[in-house]
C-alpha cells in the first residue's frame, strides 16, 4: 500500500461536503440520510463553513447559461443512487466540451480603437487592432482600448494578455502603452505578456524590449527573455523567462517540472467550479503539454502517470488525492 502523509482536515471536510451535496441533490436521499447529514453539519463549525462554500459554488454553476443544472445535479426513479452516480459520470464527461464551447470567442476580431473587450472563463480571444498590433486575451480577462492623437493605450482591467505590437502608421508615431493599476508598460517594438495577480503586474518579454514605469516613478527597461513583477512603487529584480509565445494562446498548458498543486490551480482558471489538491500529493511534479479544451483527458493522464486518484462527486467539483493502492 502506498504510504502518504494524511490530508489536511480542511481538504477532507470540503470533499465530505461535496459528497453530501451530491447525495442530497440526487432526490434519492431518505430521512435517515438527512438526519446523518444534519449531525455531520452540526458536529463542527468547519463543516458548516465547507457546506456554505459548496452552496456558493453550486449556485454559480446553476446560473451558467445553457447548463441543464437541475438534470445534472438530480435524478430520480427506481434506479436510485446508482443511476444518480452514473448520471454524474455522464454529466462530467460532457462538461469539459460544453465549458469550452460556452466560452469560445471568434479566433480573431477587428477591434474598435475605443471599446472594451472581455473573454469568458475557458475562452481565449484575439483582437486585431487597426494599427496592425494584436492582443490575445486569456481566460476571464478584460481590456479597454483607448486610442488618441498622442497614444495607443491598452488598459488591462482583469486577467492576462499577450501583445504583439506594430509600428504606428501615424506621424509622429504614437507609443503603444499597456496600463494597469500599478503603472504602465511601453512597447519598444516587441511581443510581451502582462498578467495581473496578487495586487502586482507581471511582465514577460518575448521579443524586443518593454519599459516599465510604476505609478511612483523609476522606469526600467526589460529586454527579450526577461520578466519582472512590479507594484505601484517598486520593480522586482528582472529574472530570465522563456522567450517564446505563451502556450495559452494556443489553448495549451505547459508543465516543465511543475508542482501538481500549481498545475491544478492554473487549470482551474479555465473551468467553472472547484478544483482541489490534497497536500500529500501537492509536491508531485509534472512535465508535458496539456490541451486546455480536453480537461477530462488531462485528469485521465494524471491518474495514469501519477500515484493519484481524481474524484468528481459533482460535475463542477474535482479533487485530486493520493491513490490508495492495494
Amino acid at each position: 500500500m502506498t504510504r502518504s502523509m494524511p490530508a489536511r482536515p480542511e481538504f477532507i471536510i470540503l470533499q465530505q461536503a461535496a459528497e453530501w451535496w451530491a447525495l442530497l441533490a440526487s432526490n434519492e436521499a431518505g430521512a435517515n440520510d438527512h438526519a446523518k447529514w444534519q449531525r455531520w453539519l452540526d458536529a463542527d463549525p468547519a463543516h458548516a463553513a465547507a457546506w456554505q462554500r459548496v452552496q456558493v459554488i453550486s449556485e454559480q454553476f446553476q446560473r451558467l447559461p445553457g447548463v441543464p443544472a437541475h438534470a445534472a445535479l438530480s435524478v430520480g426513479g427506481a434506479q436510485g443512487r446508482r443511476a444518480f452516480a452514473a448520471m454524474l459520470v455522464a454529466a462530467v464527461g460532457g462538461l469539459a466540451l460544453w465549458q469550452w464551447r460556452s466560452g469560445e470567442e471568434p479566433a480573431s476580431i477587428n477591434a474598435l480603437a475605443n471599446s472594451a473587450y472581455g473573454s469568458a472563463v475557458g475562452g481565449v480571444r484575439q483582437l486585431s487592432l487597426a494599427d496592425g498590433s494584436s492582443v490575445h486575451l486569456d481566460t476571464d480577462s478584460e481590456v479597454e482600448l483607448a486610442y488618441s492623437a498622442t497614444a495607443r493605450k491598452i488598459i488591462l482591467r482583469r486577467g492576462r494578455i499577450y501583445v504583439s505590437s506594430a509600428p504606428d502608421r501615424q506621424t509622429p508615431p504614437r507609443p503603444l502603452l499597456v496600463q494597469t493599476g500599478q503603472g504602465s508598460l511601453r512597447a519598444l517594438g516587441t511581443r510581451f505578456e502582462v498578467r495581473l495577480q496578487g495586487g502586482q503586474t507581471h511582465l514577460s518579454v518575448e521579443q524586443g524590449a518593454v519599459e516599465i514605469t510604476p505609478l511612483g516613478g523609476g522606469a526600467k527597461v526589460l529586454a527579450a527573455g526577461q520578466g519582472a513583477r512590479f507594484d505601484d512603487g517598486h520593480i522586482d529584480t528582472p529574472a530570465q523567462v522563456d522567450a517564446t509565445a505563451p502556450a495559452w494562446t494556443r489553448k495549451m498548458l505547459l508543465a516543465d517540472n511543475m508542482r501538481l498543486d500549481a498545475f491544478l490551480a492554473e487549470l482551474s482558471r479555465y473551468r467553472h467550479g472547484y478544483v482541489g489538491c490534497a497536500p500529500e500529493v501537492a509536491a508531485l511534479r509534472l512535465v508535458g503539454a496539456y490541451p486546455l479544451d480536453k480537461q477530462d483527458a488531462i485528469f485521465a493522464m494524471l491518474e495514469a502517470s501519477l500515484p493519484v486518484q481524481v474524484r468528481r462527486p459533482l460535475p463542477w467539483w474535482v479533487s485530486v488525492s493520493a491513490r490508495q493502492d492495494s
